[in-house]
């Protein structure tokens, strides 16, 4: 995979897009989101269907516990340049954050902190350019404090974003490079983040690209795994008996009528909680209920 090398005029930041155990912390509107850290097996699996078989995903698939796998990260990224590198998700609907998903095995400490409790990545420009370009998001903190940003919409968000920055720069992170990938049958995305200490952007190259995201991708193999199991327990978690049966119901075709029949309620009832269930899984029709409830094997 090549890349043209980075120009010092060139801005390498994708426009932004406009449009385990847990925890809990809460959004700056109030709304309470579920923290979810997703546990690291004692050893992963690598030969799902159409996943490529990648040396440093082998690898660490064959590590014998999340330290292990850490330091194999760890030793990569500094060969590479940078000083942390983390692996999360956001499970996401109508464009509202739901959960975030962190893997135990690639959180360095500085994000266990203040970024989670604060709910940071409302205002992180590094995620709203990641989810909505398709290139890999190259930044440094003087860029990040002067892109535009449709989520900065008062004068509180701006200011959560200088806290974001400080953040950032006390911990070291300064600069890096973040990219994501929506994961296939969920409403997750997953995302890959690299900094370091250098306070411009100008030291990532093409090669600097190229081998961070081989290191990410080989980590994305393996670690989405964890994410989406979690994503689909929390999910089961949280139907009730009946309207379990009302997403077997249309799995098999049938209609509202025919569901409420089997279900002893109207057919106005079973539409009405048909409709909430579409407005939870961020669908729009049932094919796409059915579908996203089957691969995450809810039904």
């Amino acid at each position: 995979m090549h890349y043209p090398a980075l120009r010092k005029d060139e801005s390498a930041l994708a426009p932004l897009s406009q449009t385990c155990g847990s925890e809990t912390a809460t959004t700056h509107r109030g709304r309470p989101i579920e923290v979810v850290w997703c546990n690291d097996p004692r050893q992963l699996c690598t030969t799902a269907r159409h996943t490529p078989r990648l040396g440093i995903a082998t690898a660490l698939a064959a590590a014998q516990n999340a330290c292990e796998r850490a330091r194999m990260v760890n030793g990569l990224l500094h060969l590479i340049g940078f000083s942390t590198f983390t692996y999360f998700g956001l499970e996401i609907a109508r464009d509202r954050v739901e959960r975030l998903f962190l893997h135990e095995a690639f959180t360095p400490c500085t994000y266990r902190g203040e970024y989670v409790r604060e709910c940071y990545h409302e205002v992180d420009p590094r995620t709203l350019a990641a989810r909505g370009g398709n290139l890999p998001v190259v930044w440094d903190l003087q860029q990040l404090r002067t892109q535009p940003s449709g989520a900065l919409q008062n004068d509180h968000a701006q200011e959560r974003l200088e806290s974001f920055i400080r953040t950032m720069r006390e911990d070291g992170m300064r600069s890096g490079l973040m990219f994501a990938m929506s994961i296939p049958g969920t409403r997750l995305h997953a995302f890959m983040s690299f900094t370091g200490q250098h306070r411009s952007r100008d030291w990532i190259t093409s090669t600097t690209l190229e081998q961070a995201l081989s290191v990410g991708m080989s980590v994305h193999t393996i670690a989405s795994q964890q994410l989406t199991a979690a994503a689909a327990a929390r999910t089961a978690s949280g139907l009730t008996a009946f309207e379990r049966e009302l997403l077997i119901g249309i799995a098999e075709g049938a209609s509202d009528k025919e569901i409420g029949r089997r279900l002893d309620t109207s057919a106005h009832n079973v539409d009405y909680h048909l409709r909430k269930l579409r407005k939870r899984f961020g669908v729009a029709n049932r094919t796409e209920l059915t579908y996203l409830t089957s691969k995450l094997e809810l039904i």
